[in-house]
């Protein structure tokens, strides 16, 4: 961290030059501060020649740089923080003293560190990098042995699109380039890609060599040639480099070879290297991976690998610890989720597969391993750690501060990019660039880390730029490791000790646990637990908060945390915390409360101030905003901006030079001289009042001629039209209106923007039932949202949007169709439609089919089918099932009854008008025999309707279906009986009338041929079932009705299905009402004790307290021979109270 302590100092050091910040300033002379900032200069200037160099030495040095920094900031801050303070001339005087002699002390620190730099920078200017100076890298076959054997899963079509690469049927020589996070499988991949059959039998010759981060081009030589098995003892102690190259070159010349170079880090290799390798083209290949997006920008293809899915994850893991066996059940899930929380990067999946693999496979250790898979991982193997390092290590200086910080948010956040680099610029680690915005320059940053594949793109926005990003878990562990060696932040999780070694020292607090922080400080006496040097100050710069906090700056005496430059809070903050803090050095401010009570003036501490974010539902501010020269971003939910304070010196209106963004301003204060005293204002955000200046207001914009994003934003019942007298400022680029209510001819005004490449309208932003652009309009436009609209018709060509690439059409109900001719835009690639109609769905569609037979294949539509959508087409396709069902053609019929079986299985919920028309037909198609598969089909549909209501279930049953589901218990489909019993089955469990009718129909017999030696388990399963729901209600049936079912039943209760036991069960206990006439028939077989007792043993061991087991008993309860004392106890201590009410009413009297 010495590069970012070193900048930051610099910084400060600069902006305390200023001659108008009285309060701000030291006793220090111009000379000392410029001889000083000569010096940082310098040290920045030699950090940025050395990061490429590792020594012990070097470290050393950077870690007093960083240390030297630190102090001599602290002091300063300090000394300042103590200007805004009460005391008088002599205390004053006394603190000025102490403070320039301390200041000497510092300062003569860090010449004697500068002086140690020039030395060690004239050694390296003097030799070459000996061993110890440069990167200990592993070569690739022993960082492939340290990951595990070279099996792939989960990559197989990146294997085969790569295949196809290498193989193309393209003479001239390729370059393909593997890039990915470290550990992400590039070099497993390679190996694969190097040593399949196919690959090895389409070059005549191959070679592989690993570059590694200090690229040495002898030994590069050596490697290929040896690979190439053209080496021998004399070429490696005779031969010169430049006859190894030439040699090479030879060796290669008229062959078709494959070059692989595994973990390449910068372009020297390439740059060195390029020349030996021949192009005869004859299809010769080139393979490199690298970390480094960035890596050989001449390469013919770039291949990103991705992380693995949930499922592959699953899949690599369980084959590093179980081969080809199988996983125990009882770990299984444990096991899916030690995967998952691997995020899908293959090098912790092997590591941590390895490590248990190695241990007993207990439930209770993979459940710890799945709690903290990132510790696991990192003890298990230091490689892993290690081979994460080297893309830290390898980090440019002005690069490691804003990596780590992605340490700070929470695990799996997705951070939007405008807050991060607004935080990047408030903690100073962005290096001033002449001619860029410290935003640009971030953006720079945010881009190289991306191309070294640190930092993941979440999502994008409308314009293409990056919105929201994101971190993998083992990188972000490294960035929490790194930042405790570098005492860079400290995060305050559900494990905070607050007189923990690492928190005392830490430049930043980052408080992910709210709860646990206001409990220690309960406990604590003494707020103030940080160290001071002398008279420092504690040194915490930074409070980033995502937990609930609301007195996390409070303290007894208003002193804590007064260096603070940045503090990002959640909720509940009001501006009392100024007076409270001072905030002196605050850059960065972000807060939110329902209400916020504004003072009418702010002290003169907020004079750095770059960034402050107020999300309330209304502020005003006060006059002294103007004030702050540094702000760069005003947020707030509304805020009212008065008009420019007058200068004291010269009493010109005062300017905010640096004001890049200011949302959300109400309309009345959009007056000619606000807008003309923030003048390079980019962004802007506008709450439209109902008053009629507004329209007047807004005519003041086009004096914003840095203005590139505008949103306008007015009540949705507003009768106010922006558009009226408008001209808008000329480089905008980004427009969002929402609520304006404009008239679509008024558009011509938006499409004449010159600028213009995204436009959103907005929730009746525009309103009338028919658009017509006018030619020539909208020239630059690359992205359209309609969301909201009571569009009917849209009257447009080719000609209107020429450059449109992504089209959103959203909750526009109303509109009948996107115009055709759009489609024949040329660079048009998505259309999104969400809540759209029918027509404007179906008109995308035939878009995309033309296109796509014209040849192109780049237009994607996109439909996400919510309620409205879904709605209108039931309602189509409930017309098409009633006209097919009716019709008299039997392929339509089919057609109709399985469209009827989706709209059940869908489970929606359908009219009565629609089952009773169709439940007549489909009683009629349970008949034809002659067309089986429409008799399943329909059987399908009425067992779907038998499962919903009673009133379905007699539709049904009052057409006549009672005695043709009979009749097809004898059919020769199996599909057909087992339908034929479900619906049976549910007829008799749904009324005792149902079921008399259904046994005056003589079910009994047909159902009981069902219980045969060939029967299949599932008709097994249905027909007890059925026969269970005949045997029962809340009427006895007839003995002689049942009679029959009781040898059945009998046979039934030695199955070893559970459910058809538990079926047969409760019709035997149904039949207990006719025990008397059972007995008297002899028709129930007395069973061996023996046999009974093995029963009650299986069952109990089994499922002891299951209601098998209970019915079981009861079962067995009926015969005489069975009532042995021991049972009866048993049984009285498994029946709870609930299962008494169940059967003691209804059961036990028929077993006296």
């Amino acid at each position: 961290m010495a590069y970012a302590a070193v900048l930051s100092l610099k910084q400060n050091l600069e902006q305390i030059s200023n001659p108008h910040l009285e309060q701000h300033q030291t006793p220090l002379q111009d000379q000392q501060i410029k001889s000083l900032q000569e010096k940082l200069s310098e040290l920045l200037d030699f950090l940025d020649d050395s990061w490429q160099r590792r020594s012990k030495q070097l470290r050393c040095l950077e870690r007093e740089i960083r240390d030297a920094a630190y102090k001599a900031e602290d002091m300063v801050e300090s000394h300042i923080s103590k200007n805004f303070g009460e005391e008088g001339f002599h205390e004053r005087r006394m603190r000025d003293q102490t403070f320039c002699v301390d200041f000497e002390i510092v300062a003569a620190e860090i010449d004697f560190i500068k002086t140690k730099a020039d030395k060690l920078q004239e050694l390296w200017g003097s030799t070459d990098l000996d061993q110890s100076q440069r990167t200990s890298v592993p070569t690739g076959p022993s960082r492939l042995a340290s990951m595990g054997k070279n099996y792939m899963v989960g990559f197989h079509k990146d294997l085969m699109e790569i295949m196809d690469r290498l193989t193309l049927n393209q003479a001239s020589l390729q370059i393909i380039r593997v890039t990915g996070m470290g550990g992400i499988g590039k070099t497993t991949l390679a190996r694969n890609v190097y040593n399949h059959p196919y690959i090895k039998d389409h070059f005549h010759i191959r070679a592989w060599v690993s570059i590694s981060q200090e690229y040495r081009e002898r030994e590069v030589l050596l490697s290929l040639l040896d690979s190439m098995k053209r080496l021998n003892a004399e070429m490696r102690r005779e031969k010169s480099t430049e006859e190894l190259k030439d040699y090479l070159y030879k060796s290669l010349n008229g062959l078709r070879y494959l070059v692989v170079m595994d973990d390449v880090w910068n372009n020297d290799a390439w740059n060195c290297l390029r020349r030996i390798f021949p192009d005869d083209r004859i299809r010769s290949r080139i393979m490199l991976t690298t970390r480094l997006s960035g890596v050989v920008d001449s390469c013919s293809y770039s291949h990103d690998m991705k992380f693995l899915n949930k499922t592959d994850s699953w899949n690599l893991l369980h084959r590093e610890v179980f081969g080809e066996d199988s996983c125990p059940l009882e770990l299984e899930e444990t096991g899916k989720e030690i995967s998952k929380n691997c995020k899908g990067l293959p090098l912790s999946l092997v590591v941590i597969g390895g490590h248990l693999s190695k241990d007993k496979w207990t439930k209770d250790h993979w459940e710890r391993a799945a709690g903290d898979v990132k510790s696991v991982v990192n003890a298990a193997d230091q490689n892993c750690s290690e081979i994460l390092s080297l893309s830290y290590d390898y980090l440019p200086h002005y690069l490691k501060a804003c990596f780590l910080y992605m340490g700070v948010f929470p695990e799996d956040d997705e951070i939007r990019v405008s807050k991060l680099i607004k935080l990047w610029a408030a903690e100073g680690f962005l290096k001033p660039v002449r001619g860029k915005t410290l935003e640009e320059v971030a953006e720079e940053y945010l881009r190289d880390l991306i191309s070294r594949n640190l930092i993941l793109i979440r999502e994008r926005s409308s314009a293409g730029k990056i919105k929201t990003c994101g971190i993998h878990d083992m990188l972000r562990d490294l960035c929490i490791r790194k930042a405790q060696d570098e005492k860079f932040f400290h995060i305050i999780g559900k494990d905070f000790n607050i007189f923990a070694e690492g928190i005392k020292y830490s430049r930043r607090l980052c408080i992910h646990s709210s709860d646990t922080f206001h409990k220690e400080l309960s406990n604590c006496d003494n707020l103030n637990v940080y160290p001071s040097m002398g008279s420092l100050a504690p040194p915490v710069r930074s409070i980033l908060c995502s937990a609930f906090a609301s007195e996390i700056y409070k303290s007894s005496d208003g002193k804590l945390f007064p260096l603070l430059r940045v503090l990002d809070l959640k909720r509940k903050l009001g501006w009392d915390l100024i007076g409270e803090i001072k905030l002196v050095h605050s850059r960065y401010l972000s807060f939110s409360s329902k209400k916020i009570p504004i003072p009418k003036t702010l002290p003169d501490s907020l004079w750095f101030l770059q960034t402050l974010i107020v999300d309330c539902k209304e502020v005003h501010l006060p006059e002294e905003i103007w004030r702050i020269p540094q702000l760069r971003h005003l947020l707030f939910g509304r805020c009212y901006l008065p008009c420019p304070a007058r200068s004291p010196i010269d009493g010109e209106n005062l300017v905010l030079g640096n004001l890049l963004t200011l949302s959300k301003v109400s309309s009345s204060s959009c007056t000619k001289e606000v807008f003309e005293g923030v003048p390079n204002l980019n962004k802007l955000g506008i709450l439209v009042e109902k008053f009629e200046m507004t329209p007047f207001f807004l005519r003041n914009l086009f004096n914003l001629h840095q203005l590139e994003t505008l949103k306008i934003r007015s009540g949705i019942y507003s009768d106010v039209s922006v558009l009226m007298n408008l001209t808008f400022p000329p480089n905008i680029k980004k427009l969002t209106l929402e609520g304006c209510h404009i008239p679509w001819e008024y558009m011509t005004i938006v499409g004449s923007m010159p600028k213009l490449e995204v436009l959103k309208l907005q929730l009746y932003a525009c309103h009338g039932p028919e658009w017509e652009p006018t030619e020539g309009d909208f020239c630059k436009l690359r992205f359209l949202l309609l969301h909201g609209m009571d569009l009917v018709q849209w009257k447009a060509d080719e000609s209107h949007f020429p450059s449109l690439e992504h089209l959103i059409l959203r909750r526009c109900f109303k509109l009948e169709e996107i115009p055709r001719s759009i489609g024949y835009v040329p660079v048009l690639q998505i259309i999104d439609l969400d809540d759209a109609s029918l027509s404007a769905v179906t008109s995308a569609e035939r878009i995309q089919v033309e296109q796509k037979d014209g040849g192109n294949d780049s237009l994607h539509v996109r439909v996400i089918d919510k309620f409205h959508l879904k709605r209108v087409k039931q309602e189509k396709e409930k017309a098409q099932i009633m006209a097919g069902v009716w019709s008299n053609d039997d392929p339509l019929q089919l057609k109709a009854t399985d469209q009827f079986c989706s709209l059940l299985f869908d489970s929606i919920q359908l009219s009565e008008e629609l089952i009773s028309g169709v439940v007549p037909r489909l009683v009629e198609f349970l008949a034809r025999n002659d067309y089986p598969e429409l008799q399943c089909k329909a059987a399908e549909a009425m067992t779907c309707i038998s499962n919903g209501s009673s009133d379905n279930i007699n539709i049904m049953i009052d057409h006549g279906a009672v005695p043709i589901l009979v009749s097809l218990l004898s059919s020769p489909e199996d599909v057909l009986r087992e339908q034929a019993l479900h619906l049976l089955g549910n007829f008799a469990g749904d009324s005792t009338k149902s079921r008399d009718l259904i046994l005056s129909y003589g079910v009994l017999m047909p159902l009981l041929a069902q219980f045969n030696g060939k029967t299949k388990l599932s008709i097994m399963r249905k027909g007890t079932r059925t026969l269970s729901n005949i045997c029962q209600g809340k009427t006895w049936p007839q003995f002689k009705q049942v009679k029959s079912a009781i040898h059945p039943l009998a046979r039934l209760i030695h199955t070893d299905d559970e459910e058809v036991l538990n079926s047969a069960c409760w019709a035997l206990l149904g039949l207990s009402y006719w025990k008397k006439d059972i007995i008297q028939a002899g028709v129930f077989p007395r069973l061996a004790p023996g046999r009974k007792i093995a029963i009650f043993e299986k069952k109990y061991s089994c499922i002891v307290d299951s209601k098998q087991l209970l019915l079981l008993l009861f079962v067995l309860l009926l015969h005489d021979d069975i009532r042995e004392s021991l049972l009866l106890m048993l049984l009285v201590q498994l029946v709870d109270c609930e299962w008494e009410k169940l059967f003691a009413g209804r059961f036990c009297g028929n077993m006296r």
